[in-house]
């Protein structure tokens, strides 16, 4: 017990070393800073949204007429006092992208310039094979024509065939029958 005693006063005492505390005069003080900043005045907007008619998913027997939907937005308060209505401004307040379009870079133009490259080999090379497939087609039909012209032909060739081997058989026949009958002619001159 007597050891908390000697401790007490050196307890009680604290530390040898004092911080001093200044304190800045009413003109000289800063305005106090918030630990949190406040907030931007805001105000509700509501924003209607037209629903057509449509069937209940969760059940498809109930069907939900045409109606409108509100939904309230918070959007900040203009600073300037203006009113929050939102003003209609003419077209021609703006100048069109087209009239002062973006500085290109250059890699944004070598790559245009490499796509207008293959643009115009891509149509070189449908001209190349429309040709083509025209002069195929072309040739494709004289084919055709010729074939079936050949085929005539040889049609042709075969029935002037059987003509020939008809007409054959026709004078072989004549030439057999001649010697076993004698003409009168022939009798008549060997009686003399």
């Amino acid at each position: 017990m007597r050891a908390y005693w000697i401790l007490l006063p050196a307890l009680l005492a604290g530390c040898a070393t004092h911080s001093h505390s200044t304190r800045a005069t009413g003109r000289d003080a800063a305005p106090p800073v918030a630990a949190i900043p406040e907030r931007a005045a805001t105000r509700l907007v509501e924003t209607r949204y037209e629903i057509r008619e449509y069937h209940d998913a969760a059940n498809p027997t109930v069907r939900h007429d045409a109606h409108a939907i509100y939904r309230a937005t918070r959007v900040p308060v203009r600073a300037n006092g203006e009113a929050d209505t939102l003003a209609t401004v003419p077209r021609t307040t703006a100048q069109p992208v087209s009239y002062a379009p973006l500085p290109q870079n250059a890699e944004m133009g070598a790559e245009l310039a490499t796509q207008k490259q293959i643009t115009a080999e891509l149509r070189t090379i449908q001209t190349a094979m429309s040709a083509t497939q025209k002069n195929a087609e072309q040739k494709f039909g004289e084919l055709v024509n010729q074939t079936a012209e050949t085929i005539r032909l040889r049609n042709d060739l075969e029935a002037e065939r059987a003509r020939v081997r008809q007409l054959e058989t026709t004078l072989r026949e004549r030439a057999n029958e001649a010697p076993t009958t004698a003409s009168p002619t022939l009798a008549a001159d060997t009686k003399w």
